[in-house]
């Protein structure tokens, strides 16, 4: 049975061990007690709250993760943009025909974009880091009577520098939105293990409870463990239904009749005939 327990995906074992343990509890408030039944309530309370914090964390994790994501590709946008916008300037004016400061607009570009923009679309971190180095080519004071002559707007690289920031600052935190859904994954798995393993012994508890004859303690032991053995019943009917579907396509495979040898006819020449 815990193996059929195992094809249960993990939110809807949540709800089924939340919907057994109230069973449990509504059937110890009308009692007669029973020491060895009623000990799953807790047990129940413990797994449950072992097995919620993951998911939730897991959920939140991922959702903060895919929020980031659309953020960080309008930033780093944005950061492209004023990229292209400083990298031309500087480009064209180190390339005019003629002019004072053609050769030093020239030497600035070779200096902060030594690659042009062949790291335009690289991995986010390695091209927030090109940027970085740009922009303190940029804003180093040797440059920056070029910069004045040849007017660059000085507000492109303020708001260039503020996409980067907030890029490097969108990236750390998916990143540690990805570490928390990997540290949820696993412990929702060791989690899950245990209420599979709470769900097994309860069901054999009951079973060894209820006798042949009888019938009362077999219909509350069924009441009890109804969302289990509803689901169990889904699961099976979901594979037997599979199974069939795979044995009829086998069936329709090996039973399609092979196409017949299609005849090709002999080339015509230009031979005359015997």
């Amino acid at each position: 049975m815990g193996a059929d327990v195992n094809n249960i995906p993990r939110k809807r074992k949540l709800e089924i061990a939340q919907a057994i343990r109230n069973n449990l509890a509504e059937r110890a408030a009308k009692g007669p007690p029973e020491p060895g039944l009623d000990h799953f309530i807790g047990e129940f309370d413990v797994v449950l709250g072992a097995l919620a914090a993951p998911i939730a964390e897991h959920t939140t994790a991922d959702a903060v993760r895919t929020a980031r994501l659309v953020q960080l590709d309008e930033e780093d946008d944005g950061g492209d943009t004023y990229t292209r916008l400083v990298e031309s300037f500087v480009y064209i004016q180190g390339h005019r025909r003629s002019g004072s400061h053609v050769a030093s607009s020239r030497a600035l570009h070779n200096a902060a974009f030594p690659d042009g923009l062949a790291h335009i679309d690289d991995p986010i971190p390695a091209q927030n880091q090109v940027s970085r180095d740009a922009l303190a080519v940029l804003r180093a004071p040797e440059w920056a009577s070029t910069l004045a002559a040849i007017e660059l707007p000085t507000v492109w690289l303020d708001r260039w520098e503020s996409h980067v920031g907030k890029s490097e600052s969108l990236y750390k935190e998916i990143e540690r939105a990805r570490t928390v859904k990997k540290v949820a994954i696993g412990a929702g798995q060791d989690a899950e293990l245990d209420c599979v393993e709470s769900l097994v012994r309860l069901r054999r508890y009951v079973g060894s409870r209820a006798r042949k004859a009888d019938k009362e303690r077999q219909a509350e032991g069924r009441t009890l463990l109804a969302p289990l053995l509803d689901e169990l019943a889904k699961v099976k009917a979901l594979a037997a239904s599979r199974a069939t579907l795979r044995e009829k396509a086998g069936k329709g495979a090996s039973t399609t009749p092979a196409a017949a040898p299609q005849v090709v006819a002999a080339p015509a020449t230009n031979k005359p005939s015997a």
